[in-house]
């Protein structure tokens, strides 16, 4: 299926049940890997960066890449918005969501996301919000169009898989314990079980040292994709 940011955003909304995936915190260095270019200059300025996360999101066949604007100063997030809007001129399927963990930061990004990954309190009235931490059923009662699972992402579907939609929740421990036959088994039950309610992901930073199980899950999502 060809890459499309209303795959996701359908999904976010429960109108579609495309297959999606949600990575967005994965390391430099298995980025790097990924797109077969290493060194600083691939983020040595916030368009390197989102032009960085733009060449990941194509080759593991995301429909969205995510930019954390946690790592940039004020001063350079303008920067950060406009190199994100030119990649979105230049090819209009490509999704764009930014992680943020303030009110200034989201009324900032929400000039340019289809989406925003919120920590905290904060939220938007007119763009989806994944909310990266706390309480799901206060994400829930928030509004909030899904939740990051850091782990147990089977009994957070079976409890709340028809109220919000679950990000992830692999476990970066199960991602980097298992063998590609049961990281496959397990995301392609998941995948079945729970269709248009689950985004594939680990639900946390896989560490570079395990990148062939990065690839693992990454191979089990291209399957169910």
């Amino acid at each position: 299926m060809a890459r499309n940011k209303n795959n996701f955003l359908d999904f976010l909304s429960g109108t579609g049940n495309t297959n999606v995936i949600f990575e967005p915190l994965m390391s430099k260095t298995s980025s790097e890997v990924l797109i077969w270019r290493r060194g600083k200059k691939l983020w040595s300025s916030p368009a390197e960066y989102i032009r960085t996360l733009a060449s990941v999101t194509e080759r593991i066949d995301s429909d969205f890449f995510f930019a954390d604007m946690r790592l940039f100063t004020d001063e350079q997030k303008d920067s950060l918005l406009e190199a994100a809007a030119e990649i979105k001129e230049a090819d209009d399927k490509v999704g764009v969501g930014f992680i943020c963990d303030c009110k200034e930061d989201v009324d900032l990004a929400s000039s340019v996301a289809d989406c925003l990954c919120i920590y905290g309190d904060a939220t938007s009235d007119s763009i989806p919000v994944i909310r990266m931490n706390g309480n799901i059923e206060d994400a829930i009662s928030r509004g909030d169009s899904g939740w990051f699972a850091q782990d147990n992402a089977a009994h957070y579907l079976e409890a709340f898989g028809d109220r919000i939609k679950i990000m992830g929740g692999l476990g970066v421990e199960f991602v980097k314990n298992s063998s590609p036959k049961k990281i496959h088994s397990v995301v392609g039950k998941l995948a079945a079980q729970y269709r248009g309610k689950w985004a594939c992901g680990s639900g946390g930073v896989i560490p570079k040292e395990n990148y062939y199980e990065l690839t693992s899950m990454l191979g089990a999502y291209s399957k169910i994709r």
